[in-house]
């Protein structure tokens, strides 16, 4: 039996021989597989309706070499083909947020090979960038200067930002389909603990008063609906306002302040305004809200200046804020306090400015207390500077020790009608004077007054970005708009000054109120900047930072960003070739939180 089993085998063995015809290799002929590297690790993942996105994939072969492949591409982005070539540029026509995927198809054999990047496409609003408000042919007008940053170079005096910039002319028009209004005051940006800001628009005309969405630029509500059965004041005439954390309060024409208290900070408009208006003590306020940084003091700042019958010229505070046993401050005002030591020689008090005049006022700060700078003018014709730092424990105000200091400007610098700007970032006073901008390093007087940058028509309203960007917007006359590098001025090249301005054929009208928009939610740390960083990471370990440029110009990281360069426990210097890679491959900065 076991003989047989065997023979049986070998039989079957031969027949199987003698059937097979070698056809040589071509039944297993070799695959070159196609790998798609990872495309897109350079940019951040996001963009806008009419940016052009571009990726260049790089495909690996097996054979080393994909000449002899017969290939077809194929990209698509929320179900739509968006392309049909190996690289991809794509003007983005889609709102969306989903993958970018290319399919790389092999046509001799069907076979598909792919890879995708993440991608979110906003309204082009819905970036930082620069508001102006206008008069234009009668009629208001909305200008969005949208902020481009696509590289940054390094020189001699740090950071050097190349722009490239959307300008949006009569953008609300544009987006609403409908007229804004006429008679533009003022446009202002509030905030919400949860969304991006929104931007109120304060004109006399008919409709009036206008709230409208910070990302899309939709008209979201109208002024008169946010007060109690829609019933304004006697001569209601708004003319500033303020949107704080817990309270909203809007600045009359006869210097009258109403507030709104909010149900919740995580609304833009909770609860309605009172027809009532504030108080400082039994007295109401008459005065005029001034340029601070509520975000982060916990109040802002009123001149009040009182009635005809009853004169007043000092400063005050409104409160903003609830303290840890939830007792509510939102509303509260109360007067600037006395010195504890004394008013220095020469330092007139802020309780009482006498005779002098307030021409001008700038404020900002943090938690920890607010600083302030402000130009007066004396009886006598003098300007004087004078600065200080203010701090707040609870509801009680009262002068940093050693921060109160005046100093007489020089002679001929400030003058009535003068456009005066102070800046955050360095000790400069920036000043117009017809066409021309002159600077004055306060901190360092022995400078004297420099000039600093000739523009085409008299500057409006100017403004700095508030991301610690060197920065200064300014709105012309004639209706352009022109972005300067006030950084370190006085050691700036002048073929480094001009930073971006608007073409030629752009009219923007002529500006009224200027901001520049951050597109943030609202936070305690508003005056600092989140931000992305791409192509640093491993994508696997890509995480959120913070990213602070210290005084000096060094970059400093406080983050949860994980490489073999960052620890994410500490704030330390980065090492040059991170801080290097950091800002040439920011092709976009974005506090999207």
């Amino acid at each position: 039996m076991k003989n047989k089993i065997y023979l049986l085998y070998w039989l079957l063995a031969f027949l199987s021989v003698g059937c097979y015809d070698d056809k040589g290799n071509n039944d297993y002929r070799f695959v070159n597989t196609i790998e798609v590297e990872p495309f897109g690790q350079d940019s951040y993942p996001w963009a806008a309706l009419g940016d052009t996105v571009r990726y260049k994939p790089v495909l690996h072969f097996a054979s080393g070499n994909g000449d002899e492949l017969d290939l077809a591409y194929e990209w698509t982005f929320a179900g739509k083909t968006i392309g049909d070539e190996l690289n991809l540029e794509w003007i983005v026509d889609t709102v969306a947020t989903g993958q970018v995927i290319l399919r790389v198809t092999d046509r001799a054999n069907g076979l598909v090979y792919s890879n995708q990047k993440s991608l979110r496409i906003d309204s082009p609003y819905k970036s930082k960038g620069w508001m102006i408000l206008s008069e234009k042919n009668g009629q208001s007008s909305l200008g969005f200067v949208r902020e481009m940053i696509t590289a940054y170079e390094m020189d001699d005096l740090g950071i050097y930002c190349v722009f490239d910039n959307q300008t949006f002319p009569d953008v609300y028009e544009e987006t609403n389909g409908e007229v804004l209004g006429s008679g533009p005051v003022r446009i202002t940006e509030h905030f919400s603990r949860t969304a991006p800001g929104s931007l109120l628009i304060l004109q006399q005309g008919a409709p009036g008063c206008i709230d409208i969405d910070g990302n899309t630029l939709l008209r979201d509500i109208y002024l008169s609906e946010t007060f109690m059965d829609g019933v304004f004041p006697e001569q209601f005439e708004p003319v500033n306002a303020t949107w704080m954390h817990w309270l909203d309060v809007i600045e009359n024409k006869d210097g009258r302040l109403y507030t709104r208290l909010k149900y919740s900070d995580a609304l833009f408009n909770s609860g309605y305004f009172i027809t009532e208006p504030v108080l400082v003590g039994e007295e109401e306020v008459r005065g005029h809200l001034l340029d601070c940084d509520w975000q982060a003091v916990g109040y802002t700042v009123v001149h009040d200046r009182g009635t005809a019958a009853n004169p007043r010229n000092r400063l005050a505070a409104v409160f903003d804020f609830r303290d840890f046993w939830g007792v509510n401050y939102a509303g509260y005002a109360a007067v600037f306090p006395e010195a504890d030591k004394g008013w220095p020689d020469g330092f007139v008090p802020l309780n009482d400015l006498g005779d002098h005049e307030l021409i001008y006022f700038r404020g900002w700060g943090d938690w920890s207390g607010g600083y302030y700078y402000m130009i007066l003018k004396t009886p006598g014709g003098k300007y004087l500077q004078q600065t200080f730092t203010l701090k707040r424990s609870t509801a009680e105000l009262y002068y940093e020790e050693g921060s109160l200091a005046v100093q007489e400007l020089p002679s001929g610098f400030v003058y009535e009608d003068c456009l005066p700007y102070v800046l955050s970032t360095d000790k400069y006073l920036l000043l117009m004077k017809g066409n021309d901008m002159y600077y004055y390093n306060y901190a360092s007087p022995g400078d004297g007054v420099s000039f600093y940058w000739h523009f085409d028509a008299p500057v409006k309203h100017m403004t700095a970005s508030v991301q610690g960007q060197p920065q200064l917007g300014c709105a012309l006359a004639n209706g352009q708009f022109v972005i300067l590098n006030v950084k370190l001025m006085k050691n700036r090249p002048e073929e480094k000054r001009l930073y971006w301005q608007t073409p030629a054929e752009v009219d923007l009208g002529n500006p009224v109120s200027l901001i520049y928009k951050t597109s943030v939610s609202y936070s305690p740390d508003l005056h600092k900047t989140v931000h992305r960083c791409p192509g640093i990471c491993e994508p696997s370990v890509y995480r959120l930072g913070r990213l602070i440029k210290g005084g000096n110009g060094v970059v400093l990281c406080k983050s949860d960003i994980k490489s073999e360069y960052v620890e994410n426990t500490m704030m330390q210097e980065l090492p040059e070739f991170f801080q290097r890679t950091v800002f040439q491959n920011f092709h976009r900065i974005l506090g999207d939180g």
